[in-house]
């Protein structure tokens, strides 16, 4: 046999956490990749890759199937490789850089135990009491972990000399590293899986030894999500991952009559958002998902969520949007109009009446009139159409059929990402001055989606009550909030069984506001899909869950917005110090109630006045200076000595008080947001012949500060 080469790389990324990658499911990029070279595995870890496993494919042309993560953020650490290595060889890497094992597989080169093993820096925190051993019995496996208080992490069978032998990591079971744990020697798949069934267990690691036989590390199930597969091909496995959205914790290689299969463990690598959206589905009948998958992007922005982007599909009457821009592109560019008359066949064949362009793509995208469609791929031909697709970067998007008199046979296919692909295109400018057109001619209601068990409208009314806002400003909020999207859907016997393909997707400009109470839009583009799930009994459940998952990545945006618009202003209402003047019923005093805010009412009352007299309410904007001169100012010069004029009164209004001295006068703000923040000042003088020669006498003063919705 011809020995591997000997390699050792260190990734000099600092270390950032000490979570068991195997135990950790915060989303992160993660890939996986078969027929690896040595070479390879250096263009990886140059690329910024961190291998999470690895495995032997072949040791005389040394290939390698690997799982990786970005040595970066929360999955950065100091961590090395080692290909080919002798047990003496490995213990010298080890000890060199203070590293502790994470993966290792021994083989046997011509009687020699040799290595490829993952180790990583066993300092700071993700330091941990450990072992290693190799050439080990079944029974020696045993007295070690009891020994060692150990917890198996790696547990590798391989022959050497005819005989079964074990290589084994394991950390001390103890502290925060302690899990409820176990380990089987030549299990079925079927005992596996009855003991996860039975005991809650999950499977951190697995070896096959044989047809239908397992060595496998059982834990306690402490992560939110994981799955695992037996027997897969390679491509099962990648689908497998995104559908599920999962990362890899453990794969196995291994060969049969039927070809290279796997053995693969994953986890769950969803987002918060992701694993909402995910769950949507995941709520519905098993039946009732197809393959299925969801999108959303900021526009020139981060994608925020996917499942299966790139996943083809037949969009049904989605595709009509690639009609649609094409339409609308050469009506930019001064090649087509929409006044033009164009024919709208009453058959496949049958000739019907003229209309505009106009008028048949508003039917076709807002009534999904096939028929208009039909009209639209006559005048302007289905092969240009796919060339607009192409020239859009749409790589995966074809019409393979007349829509309105064919199909689903031979299917037409799209992926969430060339749907993003084109709206970001338009939002971007793509369709000149005729962006807004395009969208109008779209479904636009706030009653989406098109399916599904609730709607936006209603998520927007009742986060409205949450957040306490008012109706006007609610309402201010869904006419700043623009979507367009087009649904498709369609149900097809062959034969005898209905299929059905559901997808929908579009744009949304949605209305953040910054500290200043500016709104500055977002757009975002978004789309799902439930593609070829069968019986007339999931039709529902399906396009429901689909819409369900929809609304969610949508919500999620439209909710961050509605929080921003939460940027209230509390009006105030200020006693000011300093009393009023003793008159005939007492001293007058002055107060306010009501909403000090735009848009609002406050009531200035006046008390202890004369009964059935005249108060006049004093309006001014300052309580610094009067004509010149500084406030306070007595009165005593015109004969009420002792009675202060505490504002500067610009406006002076008449009210009169009632039998028991009590006087209101209402003023109603303008609900203008410029003035949140304005001060007004007020005062009553009131009319009291008898209690000093002036005649008059004053109250305190009041400031009200106006406040409402930015």
């Amino acid at each position: 046999m011809k020995p591997l080469l000997s390699l050792c790389l260190a990734a000099l990324t600092p270390l950032l956490a000490a979570q068991d990658d195997r135990d950790r499911t915060t989303a992160t990029g993660a890939i996986w990749m078969t027929g690896q070279s040595t070479s390879d595995l250096g263009a990886l870890v140059t690329a910024g890759w961190r291998f999470t496993d690895i495995e032997i494919e072949s040791t005389t042309t040394p290939t390698f199937t690997v799982a990786a993560v970005p040595n970066s953020g929360s999955y950065a650490k100091a961590w090395w490789y080692a290909i080919g290595v002798t047990p003496t060889q490995l213990s010298a890497s080890l000890s060199a850089n203070n590293a502790r094992l994470i993966d290792i597989e021994p083989y046997d080169d011509a009687g020699t135990t040799k290595f490829v093993a993952l180790m990583i820096s066993n300092t700071g925190a993700d330091a941990k009491a450990w072992a290693w051993y190799y050439n080990q019995t079944s029974a020696q496996v045993g007295s070690n972990l009891t020994s060692n208080n150990g917890r198996l992490t790696c547990f590798r069978r391989y022959q050497t000399g005819g005989v079964d032998r074990w290589a084994t990591v394991m950390i001390a079971n103890t502290g925060a590293d302690f899990r409820n744990w176990g380990y089987l020697y030549g299990a079925s798949a079927a005992t596996i899986s009855l003991n996860i069934a039975l005991n809650g267990n999950r499977i951190y690691g697995l070896e096959r030894v044989g047809a239908d036989s397992y060595d496998v590390i059982l834990m306690q199930a402490n992560v939110s999500a994981w799955w695992y597969y037996f027997d897969q091909t390679a491509g099962a496995v990648t689908e497998l991952l995104q559908q599920n959205l999962g990362r890899i914790a453990d794969i196995e290689r291994h060969s049969t009559l039927l070809g290279t299969r796997y053995n693969v463990v994953m986890l769950d690598n969803a987002n918060p958002l992701e694993q909402t959206a995910r769950q949507e589905f995941l709520g519905a009948p098993a039946a009732a998902r197809g393959d299925y998958g969801f999108f959303l992007k900021e526009v020139n922005g981060p994608v925020l969520a996917e499942m299966r982007a790139d996943t083809t599909f037949e969009p049904a009457s989605t595709m009509k949007t690639v009609y649609h821009v094409h339409a609308m592109r050469r009506v930019a560019l001064g090649l087509s109009n929409l006044s033009t008359l164009i024919n709208k066949p009453l058959d496949c064949g049958v000739p019907g009446s003229n209309q505009t362009i106009e008028l048949t793509l508003r039917q076709m995208m807002e009534n999904s009139d096939n028929y208009s469609t039909l009209a639209i791929s006559n005048h302007y031909g289905l092969g240009n159409i796919n060339t607009t697709a192409d020239a859009l970067g749409m790589s995966s998007t074809n019409i393979n059929f007349t829509i309105g008199c064919s199909g689903p046979s031979p299917e037409s296919t799209l992926t969430l990402r060339d749907l993003s692909t084109l709206h970001e295109a338009v939002a971007n400018g793509y369709l000149l001055s005729r962006r807004d057109e395009f969208y109008d001619l779209m479904a636009e209601s706030l009653s989406f989606p098109s399916w599904g068990t609730t709607d936006l409208d209603d998520r927007i009314d009742a986060e409205a009550l949450v957040l306490g806002l008012p109706n006007a400003v609610r309402d201010a909020f869904k006419n700043e909030l623009h979507l367009a999207y087009k649904p498709g859907g369609i149900g097809w016997t062959n034969p005898g069984v209905w299929t059905f393909y559901y997808a929908e997707g579009g744009w949304m400009s949605v209305p953040f506001k910054n500290a200043a109470g500016t709104i500055t839009p977002k757009q975002y583009t978004f789309g799902v899909f439930n593609y070829k799930f069968t019986d007339i009994a999931n039709e529902v459940p399906g396009r429901n869950a689909m819409s369900d998952a929809e609304l969610s990545l949508v919500w999620d945006r439209v909710r961050a917005a509605m929080a921003t618009w939460d940027n209230h202003v509390n009006g105030q209402l200020t006693t000011l110090l300093g009393a009023g003047c003793a008159g005939s019923n007492g001293t007058p005093s002055h107060s306010a109630s009501g909403t000090a805010e735009v848009g609002q009412s406050v009531t200035y009352q006046v008390q202890n006045a004369p009964a059935n007299t005249f108060a006049l309410p004093m309006f001014g904007f300052q309580n610094q200076t009067w004509n010149g001169s500084p406030l306070p100012v007595n009165l005593a010069f015109v004969g009420a000595p002792g009675c202060l004029v505490r504002i500067d009164p610009a406006i002076v209004f008449t009210t009169l008080t009632n039998g028991n001295g009590v006087g209101n006068f209402v003023v109603s703000f303008a609900n203008d947001p410029s003035l949140i923040g304005a001060q007004l000042f007020s005062q009553f003088l009131v009319l009291d012949i008898g209690a000093n020669p002036f005649g008059f006498t004053t109250s305190n003063a009041v400031r009200t500060t106006l406040g409402g919705w930015l």
